[in-house]
């Protein structure tokens, strides 16, 4: 498995991510991080694990515990000019043409003129060469011009700039030959029409989800090569056959740690305790509806692994969360919120877990105006937040939505906005299928 600094946010076209959803909770990093490590093993080259935006405190935590570092960051995955540019080599501008010529005798198509400080000039074509050749001079003065007497003048692209903010200008462009620089100005190399208009995809397993809403920003333009998940099936269409797993446990890193045990691999100590915690975390410590006999197996063998005890460890984990009080609004509505397309209609709900619900009153007004905020600016049908007491295994859910959809709820009606969800714990098995129920019905 590739090892990558957390500062990366730029996709290589030559290797694999194995990647969570946005607001990766402790599941979708240690899934990431396991079955990159396990399709390493088995003999995949160039894997890597990626996470889609910052890991929550509960999965820093397990981290830190198991001395490992996070997944590559990936804000997004849509073709760069930068992933189109190839480095081509340049002339001087006060060099003789002769040196333009070699080049072009050589096969390059264009030749780029850069100055000692690495800022583009303009290209010297073939065409240019001609007429230079064609001018009314003898051939040694001809000879002698340097090459910024005959550089035109051709378009220069920013190499982090996404191919598809310029898709249609290109098409419409006459000019087939670009000239690609950094943020600086600096020359980085050239890209043909042809090139950008057809570019690398990245290459994407997704884990922990399995709907183009949840995922990295812009996986449509990806290529989505594999799938490990443990939710609902939402996915998008791929253009050939891929594995595709769906499987009813209680976390992606069951899913992972089974393929290891099946092939008698036994992970290294801190890839086994991330893949535990995620399961742990994701099945409240063997508390939540989702959790099955599978889950409680695996963490026996996971547990031995990383030398820890399972029901410890996973309260010790549960407690890593802070509460209320110490969160922005922001933290405790987007830190694991997940999207979902139901029947036509935008919904967003999150959850976050606390050991107690007594900080809940004094935010509810604030995380109200938080919410509404979020409805009108992603266009939603409905929006919430689910709080749960890993103590007590109950919920409270803060809500704005439609009233279509608010009417149809039957939990008790606390406070405006506010419903008791009772011993409802699982957001996947308990919360998301009844609003689905909801929506279908009345739309």
């Amino acid at each position: 498995m590739l090892v990558a600094k957390d500062r990366s946010d730029r996709w290589d076209p030559s290797r694999i991510y194995v990647i969570g959803h946005q607001r990766p909770d402790t599941d979708s990093i240690a899934s990431a991080l396991g079955y990159a490590w396990f399709l390493a093993a088995t003999g995949q080259d160039d894997v890597m694990a990626a996470r889609a935006g910052q890991p929550g405190e509960q999965a820093t935590y397990a981290l830190k515990r198991f001395e490992l570092a996070s997944p590559t960051l990936l804000t997004g995955v849509a073709p760069t000019f930068g992933h189109v540019a190839t480095m081509q080599t340049s002339v001087k501008p006060d060099d003789p043409l002769p040196a333009a010529m070699s080049r072009i005798a050589q096969g390059d198509r264009i030749v780029p003129v850069v100055d000692v400080g690495g800022k583009s000039k303009g290209i010297v074509t073939s065409l240019a060469l001609a007429r230079a050749y064609m001018a009314p001079m003898n051939m040694a003065e001809m000879l002698s011009q340097p090459c910024k007497n005959i550089a035109e003048d051709a378009p220069v692209l920013n190499h982090r700039e996404r191919i598809l903010d310029h898709r249609t200008g290109l098409l419409r462009s006459e000019t087939d030959d670009f000239i690609i620089v950094n943020e600086s100005g600096d020359y980085l190399g050239v890209a043909t029409r042809r090139r950008i208009l057809e570019p690398p995809r990245a290459r994407l397993i997704l884990v922990d989800h399995n709907e183009l809403s949840q995922a990295v920003n812009d996986a449509e333009e990806a290529e989505i090569v594999g799938v490990l998940d443990h939710h609902r099936l939402g996915n998008a269409a791929t253009a050939t056959p891929i594995p595709f797993v769906i499987d009813p446990v209680g976390s992606t890193s069951t899913l992972v740690a089974e393929r290891c045990k099946r092939q008698s691999l036994n992970p290294p100590r801190g890839i086994a305790g991330m893949l535990l915690s995620g399961l742990l975390s994701d099945t409240l410590v063997f508390k939540s509806p989702t959790c099955t006999d599978r889950d409680r197996a695996i963490a026996i063998w996971l547990a031995d692994i990383a030398q820890v005890d399972a029901e410890a460890y996973g309260n010790e984990l549960l407690r890593a969360q802070s509460g209320l009080g110490a969160r922005t609004s922001s933290e405790i509505l987007d830190t694991d919120r997940k999207n979902y397309e139901i029947n036509g209609q935008s919904v967003s709900i999150g959850q976050v877990e606390v050991t107690g619900l007594q900080e809940l009153p004094e935010r509810r007004l604030e995380l109200l105006e938080a919410l509404a905020e979020r409805k009108v600016r992603e266009s939603l049908a409905f929006i919430a937040i689910m709080v749960t007491d890993v103590v007590t295994g109950r919920s409270q859910m803060l809500c704005v939505g439609e009233p279509w959809i608010l009417t149809a709820l039957q939990f008790k009606h606390i406070h405006e906005g506010v419903y008791d969800l009772e011993e409802m714990v699982s957001r996947k098995k308990q919360l998301v299928p009844i609003l689905s129920a909801i929506i279908e019905d009345l739309r």
